[in-house]
């Protein structure tokens, strides 16, 4: 079998026409070409024998082959024929055939290849070049940014065609506009307005009618500013509420541009004031308010421009406090001298703040005599003790906050409290001497009763005086009392007093009687003697004297005569002449003398009563006063067979 299929495969090839040729291709001369460009190859053909055929070129690109039209060659042996004597087909690249490409020459004698050549391998692609242009890298809202271009196939041969022009802000793409691309130029402007601040880029997409097409990113770049400068100032940097500030100022472009017209407006606080521009500056006035708050404000100006333009700036101002009110407080309105009183002041501004700045304090009493003056800071307070003696009534708190330079008294709160009335006595008792001061802040016209009880008697000294504020008496106890020992009963208040124990060695000689008493005594014993002595000298008369019997009356059987004794208070009530009547003299003396002394007893007695009952209401309603630093003791109660003595009644 196997030589059979040698023989066949021999029979063939006898069969075929015997020809030997030379095809060489040259070129291309470029290595790249454009869409639409035409392929340039050279080469020639050349036999070493006769040869009628044809000559079949194909474009081979990538795995593709795109064949040509055949051409007839008839060569005699030897003969040399050049493509370019040849009518080949034009070879145009086409958007298919884009890629590495070769050109392949085939020579076919019966439609059988009997020879075969390449060329140079080249690229068809459809890419151009070009370079972009933007005026300027920085634009202010409302200027134009103005792009020019020159793009070109890769030869170099100039665009004819069309472009879109893409303007990417952040990771935005804005197509911008379509151009026509004319000998491989354009030229595009755009004025940008209110918010296209920002840094863009430009993306440019060129392409003509053959299918070149080529997209440039990034080719340029630029900046649109929206910022405004402005410059402020102010007439002054401190100011006091209810004054004018001046706000003036210029305003430019970040490059340095004047701006022709914009808006203004000037902010203090909450409150707003507009204006315009004029040759690129503003002015305008701005009235403090007068409740405005002290301290640290800001004078703000923001500016924008037609175009979206915008700025601001701020600058900041004082203002001064200015004094508006004081409050006193005060911790009490009614108080007793020796009190504590506490004063608070507070003084407060134009907004109602509170001020850190010293005010005056000045206090005066129910006289209106200035007491105490002082200097002290807003929101602090300080403590004053009333005076012991501080006199009774209305007092003033008088506050003030005034202007240093001219001692005026801008603002002033006065508030009034009461000072009560106070009676009190301070007695103490030293070596024997009874010193009783007054110690309250009214005078004390109230009797002073001091008790002494003795072993045998109890004394009451008594004084009555208008005692005066801070005034003090002194009573010597061994000029009231005789010598012996006592306890002293000194009134402490609130219904009690002090037992002292006193011992008085050279006290106060008694006597029998009193004077008063012994020239009463000698009055009655004189008028005593005289009525006895006329009745004697009446009877002797009588018996002298005989009657006859027709004078004598008839006589009576006498019943016994009682002796009627002087009664002062019953005769005087029976409205009858006094008469005395004794039996016998001695006995009538002694009787005379009895009641006389008895009838002492009970006035003295009486006198005791009154004042021990004046004593007592005194000292249950306090108004003896009480000894500095000592304790109150249990009042002592008074003995039922308590009998003042009769020398303490008229001693005063």
């Amino acid at each position: 079998m196997k030589r059979g299929v040698i023989v066949i495969l021999l029979v063939i090839v006898f069969l075929l026409p015997a020809v030997s040729a030379t095809i060489s291709i040259t070129g291309p001369s470029q290595v790249q070409y454009n869409i639409g460009e035409q392929i340039e190859i050279s080469g020639y053909v050349q036999e070493t024998e006769d040869l009628s055929g044809q000559l079949q070129l194909s474009l081979i690109c990538s795995s593709k082959t795109y064949k040509l039209q055949a051409t007839n060659i008839d060569l005699s042996a030897g003969e040399k024929v050049l493509f370019s004597q040849l009518n080949l087909p034009t070879l145009i690249a086409s958007s298919s055939m884009q890629g590495i490409c070769r050109v392949k020459g085939d020579i076919l004698v019966n439609n059988v290849v009997k020879e075969t050549a390449s060329s140079s391998s080249f690229q068809i692609t459809n890419d151009l070049e070009g370079s972009f242009t933007v005026d300027k890298s920085q634009a202010q809202l409302g200027d134009t940014i103005t792009l020019t271009s020159s793009i070109t196939d890769i030869d170099g041969d100039p665009l004819e065609g069309t472009a879109e022009i893409y303007f990417a802000y952040k990771d935005e793409e804005y197509l911008m506009d379509f151009v026509t691309v004319q000998n491989g130029a354009f030229t595009y402007s755009h004025t940008f307005v209110s918010n296209s601040a920002g840094s863009y880029r430009v993306n440019i997409i060129a392409r003509d009618s053959l299918g070149n097409e080529e997209e440039f990113n990034n080719v340029e770049s630029f900046t649109i500013l929206d910022d405004l400068q402005v410059n402020i100032d102010t007439n002054a940097q401190v100011f006091s509420p209810g004054d004018v500030m001046n706000v003036f100022g210029d305003v430019k472009t970040v490059l340095q541009n004047y701006v022709s017209i914009a808006t203004v407006e000037i902010s203090l606080d909450d409150a707003t004031q507009s204006t315009s521009l004029a040759d690129s500056k503003f002015t305008q006035d701005i009235f403090i308010p007068t409740t405005i708050k002290s301290g640290q404000h800001t004078i703000k100006v923001e500016v924008e421009d037609i175009y979206g333009n915008a700025g601001s700036s701020s600058l900041n101002i004082e203002v001064e406090p200015k004094a508006t009110s004081i409050e006193n407080s005060i911790s009490a309105t009614v108080l007793n001298p020796q009190e504590q009183l506490t004063i608070g002041v507070s003084l407060y501004d134009q907004a109602s703040d509170l001020m850190t700045d010293y005010v005056y304090l000045e206090v005066y009493d129910s006289k209106n005599k200035l007491v105490t003056e002082t200097q002290i800071a807003s929101e602090e307070s300080i403590t004053y003790i009333i005076p012991q003696f501080a006199p009774a009534g209305e007092w003033t708190i008088k506050s003030y906050y005034r202007d240093d330079g001219t001692q005026e008294e801008l603002v002033v709160a006065s508030d009034s409290l009461t000072i009560n009335e106070i009676q009190k006595l301070d007695i103490q008792l030293l070596d024997n001497i009874l010193y009783i001061k007054n110690i309250g802040n009214i005078p004390y016209n109230d009797n002073m009763d001091i008790n002494v009880e003795g072993i045998d008697q109890n004394y009451l000294i008594s004084r009555t005086k208008n005692l005066g504020v801070n005034e003090t008496i002194a009573i010597n106890l061994e000029e009231e009392l005789p010598s012996g020992a006592y306890t002293i009963s000194i009134p402490t208040g609130y219904n009690t007093a002090e037992q002292t124990p006193i011992t008085i060695e050279n006290g106060k000689k008694l006597a029998t009687l009193t004077w008063p008493y012994a020239i009463l005594a000698i009055i009655f014993l004189i008028g005593l003697g005289y009525l006895v002595y006329r009745r004697i000298h009446t009877k002797k008369k009588a018996k002298g004297k005989e009657l006859s019997p027709a004078e004598r009356p008839a006589q009576k059987t006498k019943a016994p005569q009682k002796i009627r004794l002087y009664d002062p208070k019953r005769e005087t009530a029976k409205g009858k002449k006094v008469s005395l009547t004794f039996e016998d003299k001695q006995h009538s003396l002694e009787d005379f003398k009895q009641r006389t002394l008895e009838e002492i007893k009970r006035t003295e007695e009486k006198i005791q009563r009154e004042s021990n009952s004046r004593r007592t209401n005194m000292i249950s309603d306090g108004k003896l006063g009480y000894i500095t630093g000592r304790n109150d003791p249990v009042a002592k109660p008074k003995a039922a067979a308590e009998k003042p003595s009769v020398f303490n009644l008229f001693d005063d």
